[in-house]
């Protein structure tokens, strides 16, 4: 779709809703940093690109995922890169710690979140259910 719809499909977003509960098999991204940007990587920056010059990102984007019942769901450094390209990102060490909670206490903490659990991060209803909201999130987008 991308080679045939490339005009069409390489405006950026306002809202992205992060596919198959943050797995990078849904969502256009490449963590290989050898070489040039890999297709997957030129339709992230199209779709959702990283603010230039220092400017705050105006997009939104979440993800419906639940930790404990997928083995590699989500996928923590996919979701540290969007949340560099979206506003409202959280830090959610930062909100479990001001709430008195531990993060090693999360599923397959060790395995899964250690390394990205203190970036900010598109919200994500796995964790935000943690923190004491209904298990959806929210979005408003326009004024």
């Amino acid at each position: 779709m991308w080679n045939r719809q490339h005009d069409l499909l390489s405006k950026p977003l306002d809202f992205l809703k992060i596919g198959h509960h943050g797995s990078e098999n849904a969502t256009p991204w490449s963590d290989d940093l050898n070489g040039p940007p890999a297709e997957p990587a030129q339709i992230l920056d199209a779709i959702l690109p990283v603010p230039a010059g220092g400017n705050k990102p105006t997009a939104l984007a979440v993800v419906s995922t639940e930790r404990s019942k997928y083995k590699t769901i989500p996928r923590g450094a996919l979701l540290v890169e969007l949340g560099s390209r979206v506003a409202g990102a959280k830090n959610y060490k930062d909100e479990f710690d001001r709430r008195g909670l531990q993060v090693s206490e999360l599923p397959k903490f060790e395995e899964l979140e250690k390394s990205f659990i203190d970036s900010p991060q598109p919200l994500r209803t796995d964790l935000e259910r943690l923190l004491g909201s209904p298990g959806y999130v929210e979005v408003k987008i326009g004024p």
